[in-house]
C-alpha cells in the first residue's frame, strides 16, 4: 500500500462532537479601543454596516393583508353556505367572498364532512380493538365523568 492512498482512507468524513469552538477563527469586525485614565482599555465594536446605509428602510417582501370585522348575519351566512354544499363553498370561496382569512373561516364554519370523517375513524378505531382495549376505555370515560 502506497502513501497516498494510505492518505485517502484515514479522512475523517463525520463532524466531531467537540464542545470547544474554533479558536482559531475570529470575527473581522471593526473595533475602536479606548484607553481609560486607569489603565484598562475599552474595547467598542463598531457597527459593520454604516449608520446610513442602516437607516434605510428596506421595502416590505410581502404587502400586509387586512381583513375586515364580520357581523353576526355574515358569520351565520357563512355558516349556512358552508353547511349547505362544503365541495361548492371551500374555505377559500368563502374567504374571498366574505374577505376575510381561510383560518377565520375554518374556524367559524368547519366542515361538515371534516367532522363526520373524524366521528367515524374514531369510531373504527374503537371498533378494532378487543374486548380489554373496549373496556379500559369505557373505565376511562366513567372516570372522566366523575370529575
Amino acid at each position: 500500500m502506497n502513501r497516498s492512498s494510505y492518505l485517502f482512507t484515514s479522512i475523517r468524513t463525520y463532524a466531531t462532537k467537540s464542545k470547544t469552538t474554533n479558536l482559531k477563527w475570529k470575527p473581522s469586525v471593526p473595533v475602536q479601543q479606548t484607553s481609560l485614565p486607569d489603565g484598562t482599555v475599552f474595547i467598542a465594536r463598531q457597527p459593520v454596516v454604516e449608520p446610513s446605509v442602516q437607516s434605510v428602510v428596506a421595502p416590505l417582501i410581502h404587502k400586509p393583508t387586512t381583513f375586515k370585522k364580520l357581523s353576526e348575519a355574515e358569520i351565520k351566512e357563512l355558516r349556512q353556505l358552508r353547511e349547505s354544499d362544503p365541495s361548492t363553498w371551500t374555505r377559500s370561496k368563502l374567504a374571498k367572498k366574505f374577505g376575510c382569512s381561510e383560518l377565520f373561516v375554518g374556524m367559524a364554519a368547519p366542515s361538515p364532512v371534516a367532522s363526520t370523517n373524524a366521528e367515524a375513524a374514531a369510531a373504527a378505531a374503537t371498533a378494532k380493538h378487543g374486548y380489554r382495549r373496549r373496556l379500559i376505555t369505557q373505565e376511562r370515560q366513567k372516570r372522566r365523568a366523575l370529575w
